[in-house]
């Protein structure tokens, strides 16, 4: 049994990004992808949020959410652009980000992969090459003696089967395969590298804590009646979100969770979900919302005994919207834990608008706006919303909802 540290809030209220979707300027596998109009809207992320050179405004910012934690990735293109060779001036730029994360009272919560790979080991065969595991672990390596003991909270890997299905069976993402046997050889590859990486933080700093962010997904099938529905969901449900997170188990501390929807199982498309039924609301990326799939998830957790980590919920939509779909997931954390799931912390997806892959910029995630014509950042009403609720729950754990702080009415 992992015990929270006494020395942390009982429940770490966050907003989490990752470095290629804000930082601009990246020269990574993605960037690559994006300059060969690779992806929809052949539209490259550029200067993104420009947020490398504006963290010093940016954080203080997050912090005026009321978060005191705050989840981010490192870049791991900048730290090692060339085989071995490390970047000092990186590794001291994340280092300052961490320093004044402290300064303001967030715990540092920090992403080692998160989708993006430099192109000198994405071109050699990216994590499918035999050595990946090693070159993974001596850049693990070199963050964790850099930083020293001012990280406790590592993500090694964000969502690996979103990464597998995407990159190597959709082929929506780099490298764009479209193979069914990538994904198999890809998962025990990203599993070996996240427990080389998991020892080699232990070793050197004991007492971090160490986790994966799995994004779930709730299938369901769409026909009840279905046995083959009813099957493929079941079948779904092993394959996606629980074969990596078991394989993973006796290196987790804590088990983090990305949450955002449910899909359908339908014959014939047995690997291919629907994302939806007629006439459900959807967001604006065409995910329904179900907050009930949240609460069914950190219960269905609870097995593992760990401590367990919301590391990404949120939601592309009119603003109103937002601040009913943070209420309501939150309430759902709530639920779990009155029934005993031992929940730790809420990351709101995500601190900015941001580069979201695929959809471009299109797509509107932030708890702030940012015009990127000129890189203004604006709160946005859900930001105040989110910083009441942080509030009302100061020290607590359980943490709730109050009914005075219901949303205005937005979808049925």
């Amino acid at each position: 049994m992992i015990h929270w540290p006494t020395d942390l809030p009982p429940f770490l209220w966050g907003a989490a990004t990752s470095s290629h979707q804000i930082e601009g300027n990246n020269h990574n596998s993605w960037t690559q992808w994006e300059e060969a109009g690779r992806h929809q809207g052949r539209i490259a992320s550029g200067q993104a949020c420009d947020h490398y050179a504006r963290f010093a405004q940016d954080l203080p910012l997050f912090h005026s959410l009321g978060i005191n934690a705050y989840r981010f990735s490192i870049e791991w293109s900048r730290i090692e652009p060339e085989p071995g060779q490390f970047d000092t001036r990186a590794l001291n730029h994340y280092e300052a980000m961490i320093d004044l994360c402290h300064d303001l009272g967030m715990e540092p919560v920090m992403t080692l992969h998160h989708f993006t790979l430099p192109i000198w080991f994405a071109q050699a065969g990216g994590f499918l090459q035999p050595q990946a595991p090693a070159l993974f672990e001596r850049f693990v390596q070199q963050v964790v003696e850099h930083l020293g003991p001012k990280v406790r909270f590592y993500v090694t890997i964000n969502e690996p089967m979103i990464y597998a299905v995407m990159g190597y069976g959709i082929g929506t993402w780099p490298p764009g395969h479209k193979r069914l046997r990538d994904i198999w050889a890809l998962g025990p590859q990203l599993i070996k590298s996240h427990r080389r990486a998991y020892h080699v933080i232990k070793t050197r700093q004991p007492g971090a804590l160490v986790g994966l962010a799995h994004h779930m997904v709730a299938f369901e099938p769409f026909d009840p009646h279905s046995v083959w529905d009813r099957a493929s969901s079941k079948m779904l449900h092993y394959l996606f979100n629980r074969r990596f997170l078991q394989a993973a188990d006796s290196t987790q501390d804590f088990i983090g969770i990305n949450y955002y929807t449910r899909q359908y199982t339908h014959r014939p498309h047995v690997l291919v979900p629907i994302a939806s039924k007629p006439g459900s609301f959807v967001t604006d990326m065409g995910w329904e919302i179900y907050p009930q799939g949240l609460e069914h998830f950190l219960n269905e957790l609870r097995s593992f005994g760990k401590p367990i980590v919301v590391t990404e919920n949120g939601i592309a939509a009119d603003d109103t919207v937002r601040q009913q779909f943070i209420a309501d997931h939150v309430a759902a954390v709530s639920r779990a834990q009155q029934q005993g799931a031992d929940v730790r912390g809420y990351f709101y997806w995500s601190a900015l608008d941001n580069f979201e892959w695929a959809e471009g910029f299109r797509p509107r995630f932030g708890l702030i706006e940012v015009d990127y014509s000129t890189q203004e950042r604006t709160l946005r009403p859900s930001a105040a919303f989110y910083r009441q609720l942080i509030a009302a729950n100061a020290q607590a754990w359980p943490i709730s909802v109050p009914s005075k702080l219901a949303p205005p009415a937005s979808h049925p």
